[in-house]
């Protein structure tokens, strides 16, 4: 999958120093959110419904968004997880080392940055 504003740094030192390289003027707004426990705490269906919408937006088939989105309600559910022998399935429906999570978290947040906080920095 091919997201649009996707930026990958490898840690926090990378990141600082990619941010030093920016020249700042008065055009120039940066935003910085701090997300806590993002995987967990999305709400699945609202996520499901963002990337609904993200595919239908990117002309994606209608068995694609179907078999996608039954796929994407199915694999939450699967979240369990072992502790001292035991084995536990989660309250939370994103997993936190879920490789599915990530992806999934990107599509909400840039649909949210695309819908709210882009409109709200051109509206001034």
């Amino acid at each position: 999958m091919n997201l649009p504003y996707t930026y990958t740094t490898k840690n926090s030192q990378e990141l600082a120093e990619e941010l030093r390289k920016i020249q700042i003027d008065e055009h120039i707004k940066i935003i910085t959110l701090d997300i806590k426990d993002l995987y967990v705490n999305l709400p699945i269906q609202g996520i499901i419904q963002t990337i609904k919408f993200w595919l239908r937006k990117h002309n994606n088939s209608s068995m694609v968004i179907e078999q996608t989105l039954h796929l994407l309600k199915i694999i939450p559910k699967q979240n369990y997880f072992q502790y001292n022998d035991q084995i536990y399935q989660s309250k939370k429906e994103t997993a936190m080392g879920s490789p599915i999570s990530s992806t999934m978290a990107e599509i909400y947040l840039q649909v949210l940055e695309e819908t709210y906080i882009k409109r709200w920095l051109e509206s001034k």
